[in-house]
Order: C-alpha cells, then structure tokens, then sequence
C-alpha cells in the first residue's frame, strides 16, 4: 500500500497511522479519509496485526473536513454516506483495539474520527471540539453517538451545542479519555499502551467491542443514516453558507437560524 495523505508504520503487531497532511492541521479530504479506510480494512484482514494506532503528524490530530478545499457535493449527506461513514464503519468494526493517540487538536469529524477510537489517550495540551455548530451544522461522522457513549446526554448537549475546547484534563474528568499524557512521556506511553494490547487476547477483545457496542443498544448505522439526513438540509442552509463564509474570513459568523 502506498500512500499521499497518511504514513503507515508497521512494527509487528502494531500498526501506527498518522494523519500526514500538517500544513492544515490534518484536516479531512476525501483522499485521506479513503486511505485511513483502506489501512482499517488491511488491518481486518491481517492476522498478524493486533492493535492499531491512529495519530496526527504535527500540532495537531486532526482539525476536521478541509473546508478550504471546497465541498465536493452539496448534499453533504451524499458525502458523509460516501466518504465519511465507511470510514467510521471500518474503524469501530475493526476486530481489534483501535488506539487513538490524540497529540494535539481533535475538532469537527476529527473529533469524530478520535472517539471512533476504542481507547484513547491525550497529550496534555489536545483539546476536543465538537465544532460543527459554529460552521451551522448538526454533529456527524458518528459524534451524535460517541459523545452519548462517553458522557450521556445532558453534557453531550452541551459540548454539540456550544462547539467549547475540552482539554486534556476535563476530557479525563467527563470520560472522553482513558488517560492524560505529559510531553515528555508521550512517546513512550503511546508505546507501551500499543505494546500491552498487542499482547492481549485480540480474539476476545473483539468480541467483547462488538458485545458493548450492541450492550448499549446504539445502533450506529441508524445514527450514521439519521446525521446523513440532517447534514443534507442544513447543507444547503444559509447558516451553513455563512458559518464557512465567515470562517474562511475569520470572523464571527452571523447566523439567521436559516
């Protein structure tokens, strides 16, 4: 496999992908999100792999879709049912522990993307943001059921409707986050969470991932459908319109509630 957007570092059994594009805090494309299926899908079918790794070069681990480079199709439903969704499918169905390394910024779908993850570990200066509201748009690529997963609906309310920075530390505190790392450990940690799964009983793991996904009675094709749907009316709203208008200016958006 070879790859433009991503860097895919084999070392037994543990696989690490890292988002490669940091000249925009790697932000989602279409291509990086097809690459990142791609690796989910070899890892499904390797046995010699037995933990994957996902982190971001840089600054950042991922600061969601690339508005920069335009909307491929302006029914944003197509494009989540398209290209984002089998990417969140291939990664929380994959039949091992899925290790999200989050180094530094995880906002948007890349939010998404890392509590698509099975255990997640935060430097100490990552932020998560669950943007999508200040661009004028409803959570997706699987956020509407993570964040109830991690911390239930009342403060799930509140970080999809605010968009707030949660650090390090009060990811930890509310359960989007198993543990909190220092700079100088940072490496090291990554590698020897990595190291530990790997030497865990994959078959069991994957059983037991599939078992509290379906405990929690969450039905995660129907929330990729349902988010689909609402991303294709607000799509083609004005909100959404002026929330990338004012983003691409730097400015605060001016919202109608239209």
């Amino acid at each position: 496999m070879t790859f433009n957007y991503l860097k895919l570092q084999r070392n037994g059994p543990i696989w690490t992908l890292t988002l490669h594009r940091p000249e925009v805090y790697n932000a989602l494309n279409a291509g990086l999100i097809h690459e990142i299926r791609e690796v989910a899908e070899a890892a499904q079918i390797d046995d010699e792999v037995r933990v994957l790794v996902i982190t971001g070069e840089g600054k950042a681990f991922c600061s969601g879709a690339d508005l920069k480079s335009g909307v491929s199709d302006p029914n944003l439903g197509n494009v989540l049912r398209s290209i984002y969704n089998p990417m969140i499918t291939a990664l929380r169905g994959l039949n091992k522990p899925v290790i999200g390394a989050i180094n530094g910024v995880a906002a948007g779908a890349g939010c998404s993307l890392a509590l698509a993850c099975d255990y997640i570990v935060a430097h100490e200066d990552a932020y998560f943001s669950e943007l999508f509201v200040q661009i004028g748009l409803a959570m997706d690529a699987g956020s509407t059921a993570f964040l109830m997963q991690s911390v239930g609906y009342h403060r799930a309310f509140d970080l999809a409707t605010t968009g707030r920075k949660v650090g390090a530390k009060e990811a930890k505190e509310i359960g989007l986050v198993a543990e909190v790392v220092s700079g100088a450990d940072w490496a090291g940690k990554v590698h020897e969470v990595a190291l530990a799964f790997s030497k865990k009983a994959t078959l069991a793991i994957s059983l037991m991932k599939l078992s509290l996904q379906r405990a929690y009675n969450q039905d995660l094709a129907a929330t990729l459908a349902s988010e689909a749907e609402e991303q294709t009316i607000l799509g083609y709203s004005e909100d959404f319109a002026e929330g990338v208008t004012a983003f691409m200016q730097k400015r605060a958006p001016h919202f109608k509630g239209k």
